[in-house]
This record gives C-alpha cells, sequence and structure tokens, in this order.
C-alpha cells in the first residue's frame, strides 16, 4: 500500500510540473545533441563527431534508444550492446575482458566516465540513468584520453547539458510488475523521474533533475530473522543533480555541475540463492529447516542476520574553456567524487550461524584535474594534448565471521580458546579470553592513490580522405597501503597473521597508439591501429604473511584492430565491421588460497582476446528502423598456473593434495562466444497528432561458464530473452506506452559461484572434506516484467 502511494502521489506531482511550465515553453527537446541530420554524435575522442567517422569500435545508444527498450542502468545496456556482459555483483566485462578480483584496491579493467570524469571506483556511478544524451560502450582498453588507463573498456556516460533560452519540463513515470517464480504473487516496480531547463539569462541556463526509484526483488526471503537484526531486501534510490553552463563571452564558457545520490536494498545485487548442494553439505539440515530446494529455479534464500546495503554518493566538477580566434580550445576540468558504503548480508543466506557476518563499511573521495588543449578538427593537423591528476583515498573496514553452524555457547568456550590458555580446575575447563566466532577475519585498511599523466593524440591528413593517427600518455603511478588484519579473536582466523602491516609501489609507463584513418568514399570509411594499453597498479587486500609482497603488478596489453564503417542509399543502411586481437600480460587475477582460506589478488595471467563486432542499421521506409549488432569472441588464457581447482576437480592435474592448476587454453568467464542483439521500431506515419508504435527487441547469447576452472555446475547455455512495447505519441508531447521485458520469463543468473563454504569443509579431525555446491546470483531483469511508461515533455 505504501508503495502504490507514493507512485500516485509521483504521479501526480509530475502532471502538474509540466502543466505550470507550459504555458512559458513551447516543444523542447530535453536531450543533447545525441542525434544531428540524422547521424549519432559521439564523444569516443572526447570531441564531438559522428559515429560513422571515428576509427575506434563503439556502440553508442542514444536516451531515445534506451527509453525504446526501458533500460535504466548499466547493466541493462548490456541487453543492447553484445561486447558488454554483466558477472558477480555487477561488474563488467567487455570482450571478454573483466575485473577477475573483487578487492578495492586494485582498479575496475571496465572504466566508467560521466560527463568526461574518470570514477576511480565502479560505486561512485549512480545506478539508475537519467537526463542522458547517451551512453557509450568503447571497445577495448581505453588510456589515452580519459583520464585514467582501462585496460578492457570504457562506459562513457553523456548526460544533456542545459539549453540557453529554452524553459522546459521533461517528466517520466514507470510503473513495472515483476515475476516471482517462488510464489503466487508479483513484485512491484516504479521509477519516476523530472528534468527542468530553466534560462536564467540571455547566456545561461540551469537544468534540474530528480529521480525516485523503488523495487522489489524476484527473490522472496524465507525463515525469521533474529532479534535486532536489520533486513532491508527491496531496493530504494533518489538522486538529484544541477548543471548550470554559462556562456560567458563568445570565446569563454563555464559548467558546472552537481549531484547527490542514495542507494539504500539489496535487490538486484545481493539476491543470491542455492543452486546445487552436494548430498553431504553442511548447509542441508539448514536447506531443509525452511523449504529450500536448490535448482536453477530457486528464488528462495534465508539467513537471520543483517541483510541491508546503504550507498551515498556525489560530487561537483567545474569545467571553464576558451575558444580562441584560431579555433583553438583550452579547458580546465577539475572534480570532486566521493562514496560512503555501509552494508551486511548474511554470509550463508541460511538459518543458522554458518558465516552470519559479511560487513564492510567504506570511505572513498577521489579529486582529479585535467588541462586540455584541443586543436580545430578541420586543421591538417588536430588533435588534443593535455595533462592528468588524479588523487584518492579508500578507508575500509570489513568482517567475516561465524560458527560453522556450531551453537555460540560452543565457539565461545573450551576448546575452542584462541590466543589464550584453558583455565584449569573448571569441568570442562574455561578460557581466558573468548572468541568473536568459530572462523573469520577482519581488516581495515587505508590506500591512497595519485596518478600524473601527460597524454596526447594527433592526426595528420596527409591527402584528402586520407589521415594518420599517432598519441601517447606517460603515466606516474603512486600507491600506499596500510592495513591492520585479524586483531579480533577467532578459533580459525582466515586471511593471514594479526598485525599492522604496510606497502607503497610507484611506476612510470608509457602508452601509446598508431594508426589510420580512409574516407574511401563520402560514405564508407576503414580504420586500423596498434597500441599498447595499461591500467594501474594496486595491492592484494590480505597480507598472507608479515613480510609478504603484496603490490600487483600494472597491467598492460597490445591490440590491432581494424574495421570499416559505411552507409548506403541515403543511409537507409549502414553496416559498421571492426576485428581486433588484444594480449593481455601481468593480467590482475583473483585465486583462492586453499591454506589461508582467503582470495588473493596477484599478476597470474596472460590472455589473449580476439574476434569479431558488427552493427547494421535497416531504415528501409518512413517510420520502420531495424538495428542488430553482434560479436564473435574468444577470450582465453594464455597462461594462469595460479587458478583454482574446484572440490572434486580431478583434471589438470587436481586432486586432494593439489588445489590449483594452470589455466591455460580456458575461456574467461563473461565470455560468450557469440552475442547478438536486435531492436525493431516502427512508427505508423499517420497525419495528426496521435503516432502509434510498435516495437520489438531480442538479445542472444551463447553458452557461458562463470568460473575460471569451469566448474560443471557454473555453466549456463544459451538464453534468449525478448521485450517488446506498444504505444503511442500525443502531440510530441506525451508518449504512453505498455511494454514487457524478458516476455517469455527465460529464467537467467546473473552469476554463478561455488560455495565458499562447502569447498572448504572440515570434519569433526580438522581434515579436508571438501564438497562441491553452487550458488547463484540474479538480477532485476532475471525475469519477467510487464509494465506502464508515461513520457511527458512540454
Amino acid at each position: 500500500m505504501r508503495t502504490l502511494t507514493i507512485a500516485a502521489l509521483l504521479s501526480a506531482s509530475m502532471l502538474a510540473a509540466p502543466a505550470a511550465l507550459a504555458q512559458a515553453a513551447g516543444a523542447a527537446d530535453a536531450g543533447g545533441d545525441a542525434v544531428q541530420n540524422g547521424e549519432i554524435i559521439v564523444t569516443a575522442q572526447r570531441r564531438s563527431e559522428s559515429l560513422q567517422r571515428v576509427p575506434v569500435s563503439v556502440m553508442a545508444l542514444t536516451k531515445d534508444a534506451l527509453a525504446s527498450q526501458n533500460l535504466n542502468d548499466l547493466t541493462q545496456i548490456a541487453r543492447a550492446a553484445p561486447s558488454l556482459q554483466v558477472g558477480v555483483d555487477n561488474s563488467f566485462a567487455v570482450r571478454g575482458i573483466g575485473t577477475l578480483a573483487f578487492a578495492g584496491t586494485i582498479d575496475s579493467s571496465v572504466a566508467i566516465a560521466i560527463d568526461d570524469v574518470n570514477l576511480g571506483r565502479p560505486v561512485l556511478n549512480s545506478p539508475l540513468l537519467n537526463d542522458l544524451a547517451r551512453v557509450e560502450v568503447l571497445n577495448g582498453p581505453q588510456g589515452l584520453l580519459f583520464g585514467k588507463n582501462a585496460s578492457a573498456g570504457l562506459l562513457n556516460i553523456v548526460t544533456a547539458r542545459p539549453k540557453l533560452g529554452d524553459y522546459s519540463s521533461s517528466a517520466n513515470l514507470e510503473l513495472l510488475s515483476r515475476d516471482k517464480p517462488s510464489e503466487s504473487g508479483n513484485a512491484f516496480g516504479v521509477i519516476a523521474r523530472e528534468t527542468l531547463n530553466i534560462p536564467v539569462t540571455a547566456n545561461s541556463a540551469l537544468r534540474l533533475s530528480g529521480l525516485y526509484s523503488y523495487q522489489e526483488p524476484a527473490t522472496t526471503h524465507v525463515g525469521a530473522y533474529a532479534p535486532g537484526s536489520r533486513h532491508d531486501l527491496n531496493a530504494t534510490s533518489f538522486s538529484f543533480k544541477g548543471k548550470y553552463l554559462a556562456e560567458l563571452t563568445d570565446q569563454l564558457s563555464f559548467y558546472a555541475i552537481g549531484d547527490y545520490n542514495e542507494n539504500h536494498g539489496i535487490a538486484g545485487i545481493f539476491d543470491n540463492t542455492y543452486r546445487q548442494v552436494d548430498v553431504a553439505s553442511v548447509n542441508l539440515p539448514s536447506l531443509n529447516s525452511v523449504g529450500i530446494t536448490p535448482g536453477s529455479r530457486n528464488f528462495l534464500f534465508g539467513g537471520e542476520a543483517s541483510q541491508f546495503r546503504d550507498i551515498k554518493t556525489g560530487g561537483a566538477q567545474g569545467q571553464l574553456s576558451y575558444r580562441m580566434a584560431s579555433g583553438i580550445e583550452i579547458s580546465n576540468l577539475f572534480a570532486w567524487r566521493f562514496y560512503t558504503q555501509n552494508q551486511a548480508v548474511d554470509g550463508d543466506y541460511l538459518p543458522g550461524n554458518g558465516l552470519n557476518t559479511n560487513a564492510s563499511q567504506s570511505r572513498y573521495d577521489q579529486y582529479s584535474n585535467e588541462l586540455r588543449v584541443a586543436l580545430p578538427a578541420e586543421n591538417r593537423l588536430s588533435g588534443q594534448v593535455g595533462l592528468y591528476w588524479f588523487k584518492s583515498k579508500l578507508d575500509l573496514a570489513r568482517q567475516l565471521a561465524g560458527n560453522s553452524y556450531l551453537p555460540d555457547a560452543a565457539v565461545r568456550g573450551y576448546p575452542f580458546c584462541v590466543g589464550a590458555v584453558a583455565v584449569p580446575g573448571a569441568n570442562p575447563p574455561t578460557c581466558s579470553r573468548s572468541n568473536v566466532a568459530q572462523l573469520g577475519s577482519d581488516r581495515n585498511y587505508v590506500q591512497n592513490t595519485q596518478s600524473y599523466a601527460g597524454f596526447g593524440q594527433l592526426t595528420y591528413k596527409v591527402v584528402d580522405g586520407l589521415q594518420l593517427i599517432a598519441g601517447g600518455r606517460v603515466t606516474h603511478d603512486k600507491i600506499d597501503l596500510v592495513l591492520s588484519q585479524n586483531q579480533l579473536n577467532y578459533f580459525q582466523a582466515l586471511g593471514g597473521p594479526r598485525g599492522v602491516f604496510s606497502s607503497s609501489y610507484a611506476n612510470t609507463d608509457f602508452s601509446w597508439k598508431a594508426g589510420a584513418q580512409f574516407q574511401a568514399t563520402p560514405t564508407i570509411m576503414v580504420y586500423g591501429f596498434y597500441g599498447r594499453g595499461y591500467k594501474g597498479p594496486g595491492f592484494n587486500d590480505t597480507f598472507p604473511t608479515a613480510t609478504a609482497n603484496v603490490v600487483v603488478r600494472p597491467e598492460t596489453s597490445r591490440t590491432a584492430e581494424i574495421g570499416v564503417k559505411s552507409s548506403f542509399f541515403n543511409r537507409k543502411l549502414t553496416v559498421n565491421l571492426s576485428a581486433f586481437h588484444t594480449k593481455f600480460d601481468d593480467f590482475q587475477v583473483q585465486s583462492f588460497d586453499a591454506t589461508l582460506a582467503t582470495f588473493q589478488v596477484q599478476n597470474a595471467a596472460s590472455v589473449t582476446s580476439k574476434g569479431i563486432e558488427a552493427m547494421v542499421i535497416v531504415a528501409p521506409f518512413t517510420g520502420f528502423t531495424l538495428t542488430s549488432s553482434a560479436s564473435l569472441l574468444s577470450s582465453k588464457f594464455d597462461s594462469f598456473p595460479g587458478a583454482q581447482c574446484y572440490p572434486t576437480q580431478t583434471t589438470y592435474g587436481c586432486s586432494a593434495t593439489q588445489s590449483t592448476f594452470n589455466a591455460s587454453g580456458l575461456t574467461l568467464p563473461a565470455a560468450p562466444r557469440f552475442t547478438s542483439s536486435m531492436l525493431a521500431r516502427y512508427e505508423v506515419p499517420l497525419e495528426g497528432t496521435v503516432k502509434p508504435f510498435i516495437q520489438g527487441n531480442w538479445y542472444h547469447r551463447s553458452s557461458i561458464n562463470y568460473t575460471v576452472n569451469q566448474a560443471p555446475g557454473a555453466t549456463v547455455g544459451p538464453i534468449d530473452v525478448f521485450g517488446a512495447s506498444i504505444g503511442a505519441k500525443l502531440s510530441n508531447r506525451v508518449e504512453i506506452s505498455v511494454f514487457c521485458k524478458n516476455c517469455t520469463n527465460a529464467i537467467n543468473p546473473t552469476s554463478i559461484g561455488v560455495d565458499s563454504g562447502d569447498s572448504n569443509a572440515r570434519n569433526a579431525r580438522g581434515q579436508a572434506t571438501p564438497k562441491l555446491s553452487y550458488t547463484q546470483q540474479f538480477g532485476l531483469d532475471s525475469v519477467r516484467s510487464l509494465g506502464l511508461n508515461l513520457a511527458m515533455n512540454f
């Protein structure tokens, strides 16, 4: 009832706001310059240019394309960009390469930039999209032009800029009902957006946008919660952003952005259930006690401990730009971003204290400044050069703790004395110091990062149609870490000795790119380049020994790419193709240390990723557009000698005494062989103010395995996901539609993992008795959704 009341109030407020503005404003486009003269405009090279003239592989999704499929966050964009995949904890992979280590002490392989500011950690990104111009998926290593380096790819989010002299409002309301496979009812969802564009003076404008979202998950909690625990299962988000643009003179402009966002609840990120359980699993009694049957369609989970997630993000940025009479533009962009995160989940997702505590608190701040000089695009020598500075601080505290389903009284007393001697004279003897838990670990660390870079990328027009491209970047990274671990008492402390440890590291690197671009005809362009990419260093977030070297060295890559971008029949047919080959060295990856029972981040692998990407757009007659894209991929380890064996594995030399192997030749997780997407939209060309439309989309992905060691139960076969909508535009101001996402209810997890509790099980004598069980993670779009969308522009 509460959620329906909120939805009704939001609907009323959104209908009232445009009405008030309608008297002073005519029809206005609330988006940016995503499309000009029928061509998609991108900033993949930090300057506005046609997608068909950019010599890189990029998938651009305009605000209209996103709205057409009701794509609301970056994880959903994967359904429209085949080179992009979503993995564990909603991490991203591009061309099969993603972050295979989930420590906060290393950079993400796929970077995210919002309005030209590179985000040092993915958490900084507000998960819901609002007031966009477009989203660009840049395939392959990105490092020369977008702040800090990214070894796999970049998600470039461009929001709409304020419009001078335009008084307008844009509002959107989405209501949906989501399937809950484990019960008869449905889950409810609502997203409400509002944007106002307000002229301040003749040469300045303010743009204000806000968003509210409430989402109930498809999963269902069963069982009771412990007294005093907090359980926040539904996802609630709200955000506010203000943007101010002032054209101070004909040459000088100032652009400032400030925003604040809050996200609460575990839905869509920690929706974990049991997929398959060994017949002798230690988890079976707890599963049976609440009636959970493991399986691929199991949407039930338990857990009596706290389950919540609170994230606050925000920041401010300001850019001053000056265009000289010669056309040279000088700009300086300063930005500050922050997040705070406080979360806890019941680590075993079951009643009983197997591993009840998986909690963390963190604060992150980053500061960056970029000074850039851009030469006029029409010059024979064009391009840009600049200086970049970045500084960040991450302060994090985390604890894992559980009793392996033993009673609290047992683990806090004799014989589970840790760091203490049993007191004689009692029967049974007592401990002079009690334990926090039967097993666990705690760590608190502060990591500081500084990065300095000088960069440039220039284009020289040799003759009409042919230009050479060359660029380079010198980066100096300096990082330091101070870590305190295992300061609490556990009978079995995981992850290394007790103590306070520190480490530091510095590195200077030169990354570069060289290539050529040839405009064979006005509508056919071919390009090719070769370059060296770079991803900065980091740390393992555990000291396995007091003197261990925890530095994770930089990751480098060498990429060759060729492509053609073409259009025919007056843009009624567009065909873009690219082929690539990338070799990664010192690949940063996570593996499991069975002795310490913890994950270790290391430079343990070399990887080769190669493939072909294609995009075809067909617009044969007025009102109809068909967009299709596909990716054919091979992404494999050349060498990874520290890969973890899954329990019971006997291949590749794994055995009861050998817990690691060389994963050479195995496909990386989140690297399907073939992925494709298709969107067809028809707007009926009727006379009058009503313009009906119908839209359908199809996403196909070949089979995938979510683990490095290719554990057999972590494989998901080919999936096909269909979506559709039907509606009408009314007077170019109002659009209403009904839609379905995942219309056929093709249930699919976003990740599958081997259960760590069973894989590290021991008998009463302390001997290892590993068992093979699997857990799975579901997203909000892992099931069918039916909904209503209302958009208003005044």
